[in-house]
């Protein structure tokens, strides 16, 4: 991959581009929200029309202004090219359909950006809240505001473990406090910023991580499956399942949460 196409990236006037495009796909998303019906995948997760469109939607824009860079969608993994470029887009067009579609507000609108199969860049963006964070060379932002030092480093000060709300049926999870945010990437871009501590994904795929895991390594955190080692995105590229459920947070947390985190014997 050329170098001045990852120089491009890291430009003030990329950042503002992407940033544009993601919050145009918010007023799509504000268009069919309590107003679509969904649909089951073959994988029993949610669909609707919203998703579908809001990923032609980015498509269209990054395939313009990126043609050498690869794109993969939640929707449209399986169409994606079997070789793909240095830089690889990934996105999840509606990152929470199941809330999406109760009418509730924990989801966004994922934008992340992976090259040499590590996260590069990142973007989540919650259309009902107007809220936007996002990492870039400069920093990771929080409407706007510079975030530094925001991770915790311990459970004072009522921390959390934010997860799925399903977690507890399948694992036991010795943390005192817990709270089901609506998706993977809300629960990371919450841990990010401190709201929550840590984060705990049982079952996630790329474009469930990759927004949310460039905005945590920015800030100095790590995604880490439960036996301790880290998550390798490179091989999670052809849509599979990740292997292991995932822990997210300061580096000083994670030893300790995968510890307090057992699968039910019932569950095995």
């Amino acid at each position: 991959m050329p170098t001045d196409d990852i120089d491009l990236l890291h430009t003030s006037d990329t950042i503002e581009q992407i940033i544009h495009w993601i919050q145009g796909a918010g007023r799509v998303a504000l268009q069919y929200f309590n107003k679509v019906g969904s649909a089951y995948k073959p994988d029993q997760t949610l669909v609707t029309r919203a998703d579908l469109e809001i990923e032609h939607l980015l498509a269209e824009q990054i395939g313009k202004a990126f043609p050498r860079h690869s794109f993969i969608g939640e929707e449209s993994w399986r169409t994606a090219p079997t070789q793909l470029s240095d830089i690889v887009w990934v996105i999840d067009p509606i990152d929470g359909t199941t809330a999406f579609a109760q009418g509730l507000p924990g989801w966004g609108i994922a934008i992340g950006v992976l090259q040499a199969g590590k996260p590069l860049l990142g973007f989540y963006y919650m259309p009902l809240l107007g809220d936007l964070t996002y990492s870039s060379p400069a920093g990771v932002f929080c409407n706007n505001r510079r975030l530094r030092q925001s991770l915790r480093d311990s459970w004072q000060r009522k921390g959390f473990l934010a997860l799925s709300a399903g977690a507890h049926h399948d694992f036991s999870i010795n943390v005192r406090h817990c709270r089901a945010l609506g998706s993977n990437g809300t629960n990371l871009v919450y841990t990010a910023r401190g709201t929550a501590t840590a984060a705990f994904l049982p079952k996630a795929y790329l474009w469930d991580l990759v927004a949310g895991a460039a905005i945590v390594e920015r800030l100095g955190g790590e995604l880490r499956y439960l036996d301790g080692s880290l998550v390798n995105y490179k091989a999670l590229l052809d849509g599979r399942l990740a292997p292991q459920p995932i822990i997210a947070g300061h580096a000083s947390i994670l030893p300790t949460l995968s510890e307090a985190i057992q699968l039910r014997k019932d569950s095995a």
